[in-house]
């Protein structure tokens, strides 16, 4: 009884240092909605491929989303029709480094472990972003989300936003008509933009009492479906936490396993829901028994991208191979930036 309190314990904790991160996505992400905001970043991703990318890793990297309340965000994104070549580079690079995460690796477990960590995120978030944008040019991820069961009516996802815009003759104002989306997913290149100006949409839909409505609504259906997950991702690691020793890990990664310590660690970092801070006491201590560098920096990067719950959030938003491209890039690119850092360091 007194374990499954202290589960309960850590759990709650869990929900309530994550969920303000998770709100602050839900709102960023109804912020997108409201004011049209995936025109714009989809007419810029399209034409600066490679510079988007770019920033989306660098805006990841800066900002304070583990990998599951960055969810919200990412599906937003995604069903506005914003290329996966540079949501994939936000989503790999958010849980992985920000400022605040840079400087407590670098005072538990040393600037150059710090330092491999930071390139490390900002390497495998660029290189997945690379690798999927050439697919892109060559026509690939025209769908990327998992298809919804029934058609969203109260989303105002937009075969042609700009065209919704209707100005009345002599300078009236600007009303938008909702046309949903039948299932989710990216709207084809050729009819989902005309080209229209961005803000005299965004101004119609600031006064427009239907579409806060609807953006309310909206908000409340994904905190309810994403938001179970939340719960369960904190659960489950309170159930890590407790049941799971210490002394587990570090025998798995201890000094003795040398090169094999590094997909060890890509592996064992899979069920532990660890942030991109929690991990950092962990891996000091296995450092400490000396468990590879190579394999620290491998653990750091694969547990904030590869974890369960994380995993089962991502599947519930994104089709199976988007999914499977998601785990390979976490769970071999780790590993291969893991053995990198294990020669270098």
């Amino acid at each position: 009884m007194d374990k499954i309190l202290e589960v309960l314990r850590l759990a709650w904790e869990n929900l309530v240092d994550l969920s303000i991160f998770f709100f602050i996505a839900l709102a960023i992400a109804a912020t997108v909605d409201l004011l049209y905001l995936d025109i714009v970043a989809r007419r810029s991703f399209r034409k600066h491929g490679l510079l988007g990318v770019l920033f989306t890793t660098c805006l990841g990297a800066f900002s304070p989303f583990c990998s599951f309340t960055v969810i919200p965000l990412i599906r937003k994104l995604l069903r506005g029709g914003v290329p996966l070549s540079a949501v994939m580079s936000f989503w790999i690079a958010s849980p992985a480094m920000d400022p605040p995460i840079f400087a407590l690796t670098a005072k538990e477990i040393g600037l150059p472990l710090a330092t491999a960590r930071l390139l490390g995120a900002l390497v495998l978030a660029i290189g997945a972003g690379v690798i999927i944008l050439l697919v892109e040019k060559r026509g690939g991820f025209k769908d990327v989300l998992r298809p919804e069961k029934k058609p969203a009516v109260d989303e105002r996802e937009r075969h042609a936003a700009p065209a919704q815009v209707a100005v009345a003759a002599g300078g009236g104002s600007a009303v938008l008509t909702e046309e949903p989306t039948p299932t989710g997913g990216p709207v084809p290149e050729d009819d989902d933009d005309d080209g229209a100006p961005w803000w005299p949409q965004a101004k119609a839909s600031l006064k427009s009492k239907r579409n806060w409505r609807i953006t309310g609504r909206n908000f409340l259906r994904d905190t309810v479906s994403l938001g179970k997950w939340l719960v369960f991702a904190c659960v489950f690691e309170g159930v890590i936490r407790v049941y799971v020793p210490n002394g587990i890990i570090t025998s798995i990664l201890g000094g003795d396993k040398g090169w094999l310590a590094i997909p060890l660690a890509a592996v064992i970092s899979i069920p532990l829901y660890l942030n991109g801070v929690g991990a950092i006491p962990i891996v000091g201590g296995l450092l400490a028994k000396g468990m590879a560098e190579g394999a620290a920096v491998t653990f750091l990067l694969a547990g904030s991208v590869t974890t369960i719950p994380a995993m089962v959030a991502v599947r519930s938003v994104v089709n199976n191979k988007v999914f499977a491209l998601y785990i390979a890039f976490g769970m071999l690119g780790s590993i291969l930036l893991g053995f990198l850092a294990q020669l270098l360091l």
